[in-house]
């Protein structure tokens, strides 16, 4: 991006966060009035634009964040709020002659942002997009076999001791993980059976080598996974009413705090919100 553009930008962010504060105070009361026994220790409201930027994907390096909406990257310092660097047309065209139209879940992984891709509602071409952690620029993308990822691709996750990238067979009612090498052009390596189902995962992250993945199920809930065997058990109940679960990741604060951070879709669908809870 450049200085004009990222002028620009934040000149449009204060003109929007003047426009939306009434939006911020309204679905800031929804939250608390609907909250069906919240678990969170804090959180960032997005409203407008900003939500629209902020509805699908999270992660970090370690410094900054990284959202994905369906069609869009950004990149933000940890208040999730102040725009770093964007992309606003992330999709390249040689992926939209495939009719790839959705970014999910990311994770970063050695100074690149891993992304799964989706021809939606077609699902012939489940693709992990590659884009580079700081310019934001489109690298490369791996087109993995429909018959064995067999509804679309919403979410990746990279195993930061590995490099072995993480997904599932099935978007809704997954059985198994599937692992792929991300040093190998990712080859296929294995497939490690799922000791329960995990619905609509969002997003994933690797925390102390255990898989994280934050759903969209009726409670919107956190959930561990082993890598090594499959086995499942809950972490948390996010207890939202209405709204979307999306992404989530890991972030370790400037005093040596570790936190979970995970981002929801507000219940009238006009913010975002990003939500701090323990990490175990």
């Amino acid at each position: 991006m450049s200085m004009f553009q990222i002028i620009i930008t934040k000149l449009i962010s204060v003109i929007l966060s003047a426009v939306f504060i009434p939006f911020s105070i309204l679905t800031g009361g929804i939250d608390l009035v609907t909250s069906g026994g919240h678990t969170d220790t804090a959180k960032t409201n997005v409203v407008g634009l900003g939500a629209i930027f902020r509805s699908q994907g999270m992660t970090t390096d370690g410094e900054t964040f990284y959202f994905s909406s369906k069609t869009t990257l950004i990149r933000t310092k940890t208040d999730a709020k102040t725009v770093i660097d964007a992309d606003y047309s992330a999709i390249p065209d040689e992926l939209k002659e495939l009719g790839i139209a959705h970014i999910g879940g990311l994770s970063y992984y050695n100074g690149y942002i891993y992304a799964g891709m989706e021809d939606s509602k077609v699902w012939d071409y489940p693709i992990v997009g590659i884009f580079d952690a700081e310019t934001l620029d489109f690298v490369d993308y791996y087109v993995l076999d429909c018959e064995t990822v067999t509804r679309g691709l919403p979410w990746v996750c990279v195993d930061p001791e590995t490099g072995y990238l993480y997904c599932t067979d099935h978007s809704k009612i997954p059985t198994k993980l599937l692992v792929y090498d991300t040093a190998n052009e990712m080859e296929f390596v294995k497939e490690i059976p799922l000791s329960f189902s995990v619905p609509s995962i969002q997003g994933a992250e690797f925390y102390n080598g255990t898989l994280y993945a934050a759903t969209n199920d009726e409670t919107k809930a956190i959930y561990k996974i082993n890598p090594e065997n499959g086995e499942v058990e809950k972490y948390l109940d996010r207890n939202l009413l209405g709204g979307e679960g999306e992404g989530m990741t890991f972030l370790t604060k400037e005093n040596g705090e570790t936190v979970l951070v995970a981002m929801d879709m507000g219940t009238i669908f006009v913010n975002a919100f990003i939500r701090e809870y323990p990490a175990e």
